[in-house]
């Protein structure tokens, strides 16, 4: 029962986004480094890079342990930023297909009715069960109200009933009730309680408890200030497998402080957390690799990365990518595609006069191809580009 719930908590943190902690702003804001951005979702189809000499630690088994959950697609924005809930229609005339018996197994049929996208059954069969006190139902229906499936979306009602739920010990339900209370989602913020929230999951091993538990010690909000407890929180998230925690390991010991700076394991992290699709750290695994800091230089590895991360969306690796086709950096030289890529760049807010070069140098025909090609690319993004662009390869 609790994997079926874990499942059903992460379809709701996925379709409704909420934010992470400090740790998780420093991902975004002008803070970070500036060969970052805020992650985007991973392309469908983008090029593999191989695995680079800082990964080769790596065992099968942790490897396999690497991949990315198989969650449900993240519902599609529309064009006004809304979220885009395609209307269900009413299971009325027909029945949802129900799991057959098994002898010994308790079959959840709420929760395989949600499963089915039967909504409102889910939420006809968990309503008299959570009424009843079973934190499973209560948890199920805290998902429906947080992702308004089946019933109009209602992040009060949502975090009363994972409160319901956590209090009864559902660990799914406490971290999700956490999560409102940090971000004042529903409820009114409250760090200290989404801490104990949290702490609750982290004694379950649940990573993201541990990651958000590090962003409170490091702030002092709703911990105690405690950088030591911060960074031994971050690498345990990281080591159960937290892509976010695994990025802003490997920031530490590039960025932080000097006892603790070391370049091959920022490396280590960073390239684990690319591998896993954040596009932060693919950008800045790539420019590591470019380097070669912390890890053996390799150009075309580089150049792999910053594609996989422009593909994605990302324009300082649109800019870099432009650049290594430019010059012939671990690409053969192609005015094309770095007109293209440049383009798709400069709409993003990414200037570089150095490439604007390019496009005095190219054919008309071939700019009509480019500016073709960054069209595409020209609306992915709507958060401010970094000011500036530092260790450019």
């Amino acid at each position: 029962m609790l994997a079926v719930l874990l499942a059903a908590a992460q379809i709701a943190l996925v379709e409704t986004a909420l934010l992470r902690p400090a740790f998780a702003q420093t991902a975004t804001d002008g803070a970070v480094p500036s060969d970052t951005t805020s992650a985007v979702p991973t392309p469908e189809a983008a090029p593999l890079a191989p695995t680079g000499d800082a990964d080769a630690a790596v065992d099968a088994g942790e490897a396999a342990a690497d991949q990315t959950i198989n969650l449900p697609p993240i519902v599609p924005k529309a064009q006004n930023g809304e979220e885009d809930i395609p209307v269900l229609s009413p299971p009325v005339a027909v029945q949802p297909p129900l799991p057959l018996d098994v002898e010994g197994e308790t079959r959840d049929y709420a929760y395989g009715a949600f499963q089915r996208g039967w909504y409102l059954t889910a939420l006809s069969l968990a309503t008299p069960r959570a009424e009843a006190g079973d934190t499973a139902a209560q948890t199920l229906l805290g998902v429906l109200y947080e992702t308004g499936h089946g019933v109009p979306r209602d992040a009060r009602k949502a975090a009363s009933w994972y409160e319901l739920a956590a209090k009864g010990g559902n660990i799914p339900a406490a971290l999700r009730y956490g999560l409102m209370l940090l971000n004042g989602i529903g409820v009114e913020q409250d760090n200290a309680a989404a801490g104990d929230m949290f702490e609750i999951a982290a004694k379950a091993g649940i990573s993201e408890a541990i990651y958000n538990l590090a962003g409170l010690h490091r702030t002092g909000e709703g911990r105690p200030f405690d950088p030591d407890k911060a960074l031994e929180l971050l690498q345990k998230a990281a080591e159960l497998g937290d892509v976010d925690a695994r990025f802003q390991l490997a920031q530490f010991h590039l960025d932080g402080p000097a006892d603790i700076r070391d370049e091959g394991r920022a490396a280590f992290w960073m390239g684990r957390a690319a591998r896993q699709g954040h596009v932060g750290a693919q950008v800045r695994y790539a420019i590591l690799r470019f380097n070669g800091r912390g890890v053996a230089p390799d150009e075309a590895e580089a150049a792999d990365w910053f594609e996989r991360a422009a593909t994605a969306g990302n324009p300082v690796a649109m800019n870099r990518l432009a650049r290594l086709y430019a010059f012939g950096r671990g690409r053969p030289v192609d005015l094309e595609k770095a007109a293209g890529w440049h383009l798709a760049a400069r709409a993003l807010g990414i200037s570089d006069l150095e490439l604007d070069g390019v496009l005095t140098a190219i054919d008309e025909e071939t700019r009509q191809k480019a500016e073709s090609f960054a069209q595409g690319y020209s609306t992915v993004l709507d958060t401010p580009a970094p000011e500036s662009l530092s260790e450019t390869p």
